[in-house]
């Protein structure tokens, strides 16, 4: 029993101090409402013209396969020249910030060097931006942009045109909160931070944050009509590990375990839940690696490495070790 209250007692904090997150942004809010004012919401400059507005989502809607925020409230259309708007978090001195998101590009300009539509900025700031994401149109696809900071002459470092129109795009951005070096990278894996594939910049600007205020905002920006793209956001996340981006909050207050199961090679039989009822597994740092229909009771476990992960099915946890 103590080292089952030990184990207990040892995921929870490792599920605590990793899946923490600095913004969870889904949008949750009525349908056709301001976006100011609610979650912490506020403008950025003046301007009241284009109001950012939640709508409804239309089906399918915006979701990506495993995304921690699919299916949670509402949408938010972003548009072009009119208002923005900043989230504010808990400032980073030291170490990585990360973001995602979803995002699903309707329109888009092959002009200049493409346009941003979302980034981080620095404590009290307007005008020191960090991790800034592009989007520019190259024949009939899209590439995807990251700028490391504001100032000198910049120039954002692009992904291949590999990409569509009217497609939703999981996206992560991190950014050295010491030097605002950036890097993007498309639909990654969710189950550890990938090695390789990320787009990088630099040099694309000269800011750096300040070692006194550091990075502690999230911007949403909608801009000139001359370059700028047209697109729906959700499920912005921010976090100081790239884990955290993708953890259940709801395995952040396990307790118990009241999941009945066993195992057997692969095949993972559930013992106490319905049959074709959804089973969630997550590794030890919170990042879901799977999620399977239960079928005869049973699902296949696919390909995970050794170690400890946590099973969930509706409201009941468990915990299994490979």
């Amino acid at each position: 029993m103590k080292k089952i209250t030990l184990l207990v007692s040892f995921i929870a904090c490792v599920v605590f101090a990793h899946g923490q997150l600095l913004v969870n942004e889904n949008f949750d809010y009525t349908a056709g409402s301001g976006l100011i004012g609610q979650g912490g919401w506020a403008i950025v400059g003046t301007s009241v013209f284009n109001p950012i507005t939640v709508t409804a989502p239309v089906t399918p809607g915006i979701s990506y396969p495993g995304y921690p925020s699919t299916g949670i409230g509402s949408e938010l259309p972003v548009a072009i020249s009119g208002q923005d708007v900043t989230k504010a978090f808990t400032a980073q001195l030291t170490g990585t910030v990360y973001y995602s998101f979803l995002a699903n590009i309707q329109t888009a300009l092959a002009k200049y060097r493409g346009d941003y539509f979302i980034h981080l900025v620095e404590t009290g700031s307007t005008s020191a931006f960090f991790g800034r994401v592009y989007v520019k149109l190259v024949g009939t696809k899209i590439a995807f942009g990251i700028l490391n900071a504001s100032g000198g002459t910049y120039s954002p470092t692009y992904t291949d045109a590999s990409y569509d129109l009217n497609t939703t795009y999981m996206i992560v951005v991190k950014t050295n909160a010491a030097t605002a070096a950036s890097s993007l990278i498309i639909n990654p894996a969710m189950n550890a931070e990938p090695t390789t594939g990320w787009t990088d910049n630099t040099t694309g600007g000269t800011t750096v944050p300040a070692s006194t205020k550091g990075i502690g905002g999230i911007n949403i920006r909608q801009g000139a009509d001359s370059i700028a793209p047209t697109l729906k956001l959700d499920g912005i996340h921010v976090a100081i590990s790239y884990n955290a981006l993708f953890a259940s909050t709801a395995l952040q207050t396990l307790k118990a375990d009241n999941l009945s199961v066993s195992l057997k090679g692969s095949t993972l039989t559930v013992n106490n839940a319905a049959d074709g009822s959804t089973v969630d597994v997550y590794s030890s740092l919170g990042a879901k690696v799977q999620t399977s229909k239960l079928e005869n009771n049973a699902i296949q476990l696919n390909n995970l490495s050794k170690g400890l992960y946590v099973v969930r099915a509706g409201n009941l946890t468990t915990k299994i070790m490979l």
